[in-house]
């Protein structure tokens, strides 16, 4: 095939978009002999194969023409009330199916709420550091990105205050802020009440939208459940993404939105032009895993089983690692946040573990302003305890070496 180039043709959304940093970094994971503490991706180990392979199989054998047909672009209508009920149960968001969208993944939603709510330009505030298929979304429709401090109380929201304020005086328009309320991507923190009660504030003072991105708010291993963001909010500016990956299973794609009526019309009919609809079969099978009381119990079980890595995976930090480095103690989600001395840069340390078949994911994609060189993520959820032991051993004598070297 002859070959010529096509990049002078790119839309601007493709000149905008940028890879994911966890996807290039999967190509070393596959490797078999590499210990990864790098994906934040559920253990099959709680997978619930065998009912989904019973509700398959049943699904399949007496609704097989409803089960691989098309569906609605919105979602299966019973399953949309079946979540609604769920949300109200467990998040304290009340809605009704209309308020409801089906798609393949979180970050389908986060995809879609970015093509209905942002204009090139248009401001988002974001966290430093935050998830970078998040701030993909937004870059891909041509969206500028503003970066608050994130601390142990989640997104400082004395920070989007002053930041809002400069914007208005200088007549630049903010449309957004995405955050991530419970045990944040990458650092494991949780916004505080009193935060989010600041962030509804600012919303309607200012005028914005919150994309509230909430995958992990039901690994909650200890204390109570904060309520979220779309809960709090009285003047329906909250567009809220949850997934069912980390409670169910990751393969099937399937994820909601719950959003103001009127804006889930607009994120449906972006929808269309994507993929028509959502995997019907996935989404049958979901609902039976939903309406048995499956899911209640998975997720119950879900919080013992990676309770326990948590826990063995801090215990390996405190043997393992130098007293130079820091790192935090997650209630819940997959992560925890570590931080090098200033004058170490993650990347190299990375570099130097994958030759030891030690994988992470280096801070700095995480960072839109190009700080946090000295942070990276580790993540317990996939990973067996003899590969944390293993792992954690290798890093601590990798960085332990850069730390006599610094003091030498």
């Amino acid at each position: 095939m002859t070959t010529s180039s096509l990049a002078h043709l790119y839309s601007k959304s493709a000149c905008c978009a940028v890879p994911s940093a966890i996807r290039e970094i999967s190509k070393l994971v596959d490797l078999p002999e590499m210990k990864s503490l790098a994906g934040g991706w559920p253990d099959p180990a709680v997978f619930p194969a065998e009912d989904i392979r019973r509700i398959a199989t049943e699904q399949l054998s007496k609704n097989a023409d409803q089960v691989l047909q098309y569906g609605t672009t919105e979602g299966l209508v019973d399953l949309r009330r079946e979540l609604a009920k769920l949300a109200g149960r467990r998040y304290g968001i009340k809605c009704t199916a209309d308020h409801i969208l089906l798609t393949h993944g979180a970050a389908q939603g986060m995809d879609l709420a970015c093509r209905v709510m942002i204009d090139p330009d248009d401001v988002v505030l974001v966290g430093l550091p935050t998830y970078f298929g998040g701030t993909g979304s937004i870059m891909a429709c041509c969206g500028e990105l503003l970066g608050v401090e994130i601390d142990d109380d989640g997104i400082n929201t004395h920070q989007v205050a002053d930041h809002l304020r400069v914007l208005k005086n200088s007549g630049k328009r903010a449309k957004g802020i995405y955050v991530i309320p419970n045990f944040q991507n990458p650092t494991g923190a949780t916004l505080s009440r009193k935060r989010r009660k600041h962030l509804i504030e600012l919303a309607a003072t200012y005028d914005l939208v919150i994309f509230e991105d909430d995958p992990y708010g039901d690994l909650r291993f200890e204390g109570d459940h904060l309520p979220s963001l779309m809960a709090l909010d009285t003047a329906g500016r909250v567009i809220h993404m949850r997934s069912m990956s980390k409670t169910f299973a990751p393969g099937l794609r399937v994820a909601w939105i719950i959003g103001q009526a009127d804006v889930v019309r607009k994120m449906v009919v972006a929808k269309q032009f994507v993929d028509v609809a959502t995997n019907t079969l996935a989404q049958y099978i979901l609902l039976e895993f939903i309406s048995s009381g499956l899911l209640e119990k998975r997720i119950e079980l879900n919080n013992q089983y990676y309770k326990r890595k948590r826990d063995f995976m801090l215990e390996q930090l405190e043997t393992h690692f130098p007293a130079e480095v820091q790192w935090n103690r997650p209630a819940g989600g997959f992560f925890i946040f570590v931080k090098l001395p200033d004058a170490m840069d993650a990347s190299e340390l990375l570099t130097d573990a994958v030759k030891h078949n030690v994988a992470f994911v280096a801070g700095a994609p995480f960072f839109i302003d190009q700080s946090g060189k000295n942070t990276f993520r580790l993540s317990y959820s996939q990973s067996s305890e003899a590969v944390i032991e293993a792992a954690v051993a290798e890093l601590g004598k990798l960085i332990k070496k850069r730390v006599i070297i610094k003091n030498a």
